[in-house]
Parts: structure tokens; sequence; C-alpha cells
């Protein structure tokens, strides 16, 4: 890949008081523009903290975030604000991540008002585009997101985190909740949305079959830590680190 779009140095983050719980324990990797990163490891490894992190949902105890070269962490409540678009985030459950109330039109709207996407007269062309985009019909945008079924929701996830023409996306288990056809459909979108836009993806998940089909490098956590990163059918084939053995043993009839 190209020069690199994301660089972590040395994250690392706790919770709690006395007997603090370790998330993430300097945590080090690049991105490179145009490139997907897998990260797959056992529950309670420190994936989902590490995708919060670096969206700055929460704030780590140590280490850098560069975007760009830009230091991301060194930015102000207003700056971040201005920059959140160039980042975006779509989420295992996105149920959670909707205003329930609010249409599904209006969900995608937002963030092209917020960071200033297009002239007002132009959105609703943008919004009809952008769910025609991801294969879902424009009248969709007047229903309300629990109206609609899992996979059509994931897609308005995607369309929304794509409204603000991001530099990276964090997919934090997103299709680990759809079948396998609709987990294949997603997957065959985003590579084709990443090859028309050279858009970045950090892809969380805990199945490495399917990590391996979109990755092009993986790494591998466990207790908070990268044990093992390279190649993605390098790494997932022959694993180095005890714990990606046994993800990989756990798949019946790998290959």
């Amino acid at each position: 890949m190209s020069a690199n779009l994301l660089t972590v140095e040395g994250l690392s983050k706790r919770f709690g008081g006395r007997r603090p719980v370790v998330a993430l324990d300097n945590v080090s990797f690049t991105i490179g523009k145009g490139e997907t990163l897998g990260v797959v490891g056992p529950s309670g490894s420190g994936k989902s903290t590490l995708a919060r992190v670096l969206l700055r949902l929460i704030e780590p105890d140590a280490g850098r975030i560069l975007i760009n070269g830009d230091d991301w962490r060194a930015l102000s409540a207003a700056a971040l604000r201005r920059r959140r678009g160039s980042i975006q985030m779509v989420f295992q459950d996105p149920l959670s991540a909707f205003n329930p109330r609010t249409t599904i039109g209006k969900a995608i709207m937002d963030p092209l008002r917020i960071h200033a996407v297009g002239g007002r007269g132009d959105r609703a062309a943008a919004v009809t585009a952008l769910l025609q985009r991801v294969g879902l019909p424009a009248d969709i945008s007047g229903r309300r997101i629990h109206e609609v079924s899992g996979g059509q929701r994931q897609r308005v996830a995607l369309a929304r985190a794509l409204a603000s023409r991001p530099r990276l996306v964090v997919l934090d288990e997103a299709l680990s909740a759809l079948d396998v056809s609709l987990r294949g459909q997603m997957l065959e979108l985003l590579v084709q949305v990443q090859r028309e836009d050279g858009i970045s993806f950090l892809f969380i998940g805990h199945d490495p079959a399917v990590v391996r089909l979109i990755s092009h490098r993986v790494a591998i956590m466990d207790q908070g830590r990268i044990v093992e990163i390279g190649d993605a059918d390098a790494v997932l084939s022959r694993p180095q680190s005890e714990i990606g053995k046994a993800l990989i043993a756990a798949i019946p009839n790998w290959r």
C-alpha cells in the first residue's frame, strides 16, 4: 500500500480503580490509504475499546493517533467536531446508533448538513444517491430505522457513514448479526466502495474466515495487545501466536 493514512502509536487504556482492567496495552499499527486492516481476537481482547478510542468516543490513557500525520488527540473539542467527518464508524447494532424517532432520510441527511457536504439544495438528491449506492430504494427514506430489516439497517448505517466522505471507516462487528447471504452482499459492497473511493477500513470481527475475505492485513489481539500482525493470508493460514492458533482451530473445516 501507499503512504499511511492512520498511524497508531502506543495506545493504552485501563478501566476501573483499585483493580483496573487493561483494555489496551501499548497498541501500535498503521493502515495505508485504501487498505483494510482486519482485527480479530476473543471477547474481551480490546477490539471494541480500540474502535472507540480511535473515534475519541473514549479517551486513551496514553499513545498517539495520527491521521495523515495530524495528531488526532491534540485536536480541541471544536476542531474535533469539524474533523469527525473524516473518520466514521459502523456499529454491530445500528438501532443503538440511530435516533429511533427520526426517518432514514433524515439520519443520512444530518451528516451532510453537519459537515457541510454539498449545497443545501443538493442534499436531498445526495441522500437518494447514497441509498442507491448501498442498494436501497429511494422511497425507504421516509421509513424509520426499526421498520426495516437487519440487512437494510446495516446498509443505511453504511450510507450514513459514507455521507461525510470519510477517509477511514471503522466497522465494529458490523456484519456479525447478518446471515451468510447478507454478509456476503455487504462484503462485496465494502470492497466496491473501497475500490471506487479509496477509503481505508478497520474491520473488527470475531470470525477469522470473514475477516480474511476482506482484509489486506490482519492483527490478532489478546488481553489488550496486538500479538500478531501481517499479511491476511499468511497470518490466518499460519498463525504464530497461541491465541491465533486457537482461533483458527475453533473454525470447522478451516481452509
